[in-house]
């Protein structure tokens, strides 16, 4: 994601329509991952996992045909698409075969770490087009391997268009990740750009991924299952504000690696927390599941409108301050609505 607003420059895109392309990629992620959420519920978890991760493969071997505005959003499009088939399918999954979700996550943080240092090494000797190749041939190695998921007994639910029961029921969890994660994404628009703007290169930009990914993944792995679920989403929420507004006081890259550790406890304890609260508490676990990518997705909506409209008046530093600010009214939106579940 960190390397697509550089891509995008790349292809002589402006800052307005890099913003765009990020903002529409969201609204399709917020339809898509809902709809396959569900989806997971009716026809099983498995399925979708291998559709998923084969249509990713697909779709990132197409960023080689990107030349101009309209041909980058059409695949940025298909590319989170294929992502929100599998998501929900995938965590759901694991909850039903008994597997701790916070060693799972903290896998998934271990591979974008990995990919994250490699990819950092890779756009050193090669154009920046090679990580999307890279990126497809993953995929497409994660799709065989999920061709051997083991079957499971599936049982059907019947679930209403608009499930209002798990949306009132996870209200506190939504609510507070959409503002957070919103926060985020407002950030993660011009991420790239303001490492180069301190002093980094392409290689910087792939290190503090893998820096905040790293320490999730210890975090995740030693720490996450153990503690209470209010705690980790409180801490989470919090812990956010705080990076957010270290980022913006940053004046040299050095700064900015540090305070990604802790981005990456911030980012564990929330996620996870979020997670847990909906599995452990909805019989209707992929759909939960995919209510919280959807309001995910929306914060990928409005953080870039946030970011698009601030660095026109302030620059990138700006943005980090506003960021600050959002992700501390989510801890306070989340201790309110908790208390009064």
């Amino acid at each position: 994601m960190n390397y697509i607003p550089i891509f995008a420059k790349s292809l002589g895109i402006s800052d307005a329509n890099i913003g765009v392309i990020a903002s529409l990629f969201a609204a399709a992620l917020f339809i898509s991952t809902y709809v396959f959420g569900r989806l997971a519920d009716s026809i099983g978890r498995r399925p979708l996992i291998i559709a998923g991760l084969l249509l990713s493969s697909v779709s990132f071997l197409l960023y080689v045909y990107a030349k101009d505005f309209e041909s980058l959003l059409a695949i940025r499009i298909l590319s989170g698409i294929g992502f929100s088939i599998q998501t929900a399918a995938l965590v759901a999954y694991a909850h039903d075969v008994g597997h701790r979700l916070g060693k799972l996550t903290a896998f998934e943080a271990l591979g974008i770490a990995f990919g994250s240092i490699l990819i950092g090494i890779i756009t050193l000797y090669f154009d920046i087009i090679s990580i999307f190749l890279l990126s497809a041939v993953f995929f497409f190695i994660a799709f065989m391997i999920s061709l051997k998921l083991e079957r499971i007994n599936f049982k059907r639910i019947s679930i209403p268009i608009f499930p209002y029961h798990i949306l009132k029921k996870n209200l506190p969890i939504y609510i507070s990740f959409f503002i957070r994660h919103a926060a985020a994404n407002s950030i993660w628009v011009f991420w790239g750009l303001y490492i180069l703007q301190l002093g980094g290169n392409l290689f910087w930009v792939g290190m503090t991924m893998a820096i905040n990914t790293l320490t999730q993944f210890f975090v995740m792995l030693t720490v996450t299952d153990r503690m209470k679920v209010n705690t980790l989403i409180a801490l989470g929420t919090l812990l956010s504000a705080v990076t957010f507004f270290l980022f913006g006081i940053s004046i040299e890259l050095w700064q900015l690696l540090l305070s990604q550790i802790v981005l990456g406890i911030s980012w564990a304890f929330l996620y996870v927390g979020s997670i847990r609260w909906i599995t452990d508490n909805t019989k209707e676990k992929a759909t939960g599941l995919g209510l919280l990518n959807s309001f995910i997705n929306l914060s990928m909506l409005i953080g870039p409108l946030i970011a698009t409209a601030v660095v026109q008046f302030g620059g990138y530093r700006s943005i980090m301050f506003v960021a600050a600010a959002m992700a501390f009214s989510s801890f306070l939106v989340f201790d309110v609505l908790s208390k009064n579940r």
